[in-house]
C-alpha cells in the first residue's frame, strides 16, 4: 500500500529512518545529494511556475518572474522588468489579446535559454 507523506511517495511504513532512506534514494535517483541542484530541476521549476502562472493564476505575477531568475540564475533587461513590473497583478483578461500576446512572447523568450536546455 502506497501513502503520500511529506511529498513522497512510500512504500513502506516505519520510522523517520526509513522515511530518510526514501528520501536519499529519490535524492540519489536524481543527483541532488548534499543540497545539491541539477539542471534538470531548475529547468522543470522554470517550466512549471511559468505554466502555472500562464494557465492557473488569473494574473500575470512578477514575483514568479523573479524567482524563476533566480533559480535559473538569468539576466532579463532592466526595461523588461519595469513592463513586468508595472503589470504585477494584472487579470490576464483584462488585456487586450495582442497585449497578453507580447507578454507570453517577451517571459518565453527571456527563458529560452533555459527552457530550451532540455526537454521537459
Amino acid at each position: 500500500m502506497q501513502i503520500q507523506k511529506l511529498g513522497i511517495e512510500l512504500r513502506r511504513i516505519g520510522n523517520t529512518e526509513s522515511l530518510f532512506k526514501e528520501v536519499d534514494l529519490v535524492l540519489s535517483k536524481y543527483d541532488l545529494l548534499n543540497s545539491q541542484t541539477s539542471k534538470t530541476i531548475q529547468v522543470q521549476t522554470v517550466a512549471h511556475a511559468l505554466q502555472k502562472m500562464f494557465k492557473t493564476d488569473n494574473h500575470f505575477s512578477v514575483c514568479a518572474i523573479r524567482s524563476c531568475i533566480d533559480v535559473a540564475q538569468i539576466h532579463i533587461s532592466e526595461e523588461r522588468m519595469s513592463i513586468y513590473s508595472s503589470i504585477h497583478c494584472m487579470n490576464w483578461s483584462e488585456m487586450l489579446p495582442d497585449y497578453r500576446q507580447m507578454i507570453t512572447a517577451m517571459i518565453l523568450d527571456d527563458f529560452k535559454s533555459v527552457l530550451t536546455e532540455q526537454k521537459i
